[in-house]
């Protein structure tokens, strides 16, 4: 099975959530009310997203570098998806628990870039060095820009969602996000245009606009 295939199936998958894998805060409402009582179905949504959000995440990476195998993409998701489940616990802001998956993926993958360098002798990956989003996750304004730009991402018709998160959350290129969903080059620069007119309308990204939503 293709990671382009493998994408659409874990979609598929996801949409079995009451909520999307975007909308952070309602992953973190979730969450929270999962610390508080430990129902199962509570958990049950919990442990769908994590896994749904972290196979998107490194499937994402892996789309975009031919040199990744399989076998490193099933140890990677295995391995975060249980660091987490053994970590999260001990979190005490639950509001934040969206936010700190995405981190946990996020030093996951560098940390797994450093080790392949050392074993393969490979060049040194353009994702090594911390781009300042990682950095930046770690803090409180930063944080909160990422959940504004999650729900925003929510809010959008559903054929813009996918493009609107590979683009602005994880950064790809629009040839990348052409080759993942099937459309030209021009097709996503339309779609971007439109999302990111949608976006500067929203109080919580307006400020950033210039910064963040560059089409």
């Amino acid at each position: 099975m293709s990671y382009k295939i493998e994408l659409t199936s874990l979609e598929s998958l996801a949409a079995k959530l009451p909520f999307s894998m975007d909308e952070a805060h309602r992953v973190n409402e979730t969450f929270a009310a999962y610390m508080l009582s430990n129902q199962a179905d509570d958990k049950r949504l919990i442990d769908l997203w994590t896994y749904c959000f972290v196979r998107r995440y490194f499937l994402i990476k892996f789309i975009r570098d031919p040199r990744f195998r399989a076998s490193e993409l099933d140890h990677l998701v295995e391995a975060t998806y249980r660091k987490v489940e053994r970590a999260r616990t001990s979190i005490t802001h639950h509001h934040r628990y969206a936010q700190w998956v995405s981190v946990v993926c996020r030093n996951t993958f560098v940390n797994f870039i450093a080790r392949r360098k050392s074993v393969t002798g490979l060049q040194r990956h353009h994702d090594v060095a911390l781009p300042p989003a990682i950095e930046d996750d770690m803090e409180v304004n930063a944080a909160a820009i990422h959940a504004s730009l999650l729900h925003a991402i929510a809010q959008l018709p559903p054929f813009l969602q996918a493009t609107a998160r590979m683009r602005f959350v994880e950064n790809l290129s629009n040839e990348e996000i052409g080759r993942i969903i099937g459309k030209r080059a021009a097709t996503v620069r339309a779609y971007v245009h439109k999302i990111c007119k949608r976006f500067r309308r929203d109080p919580g990204l307006r400020a950033w606009a210039d910064h963040l939503l560059r089409p």
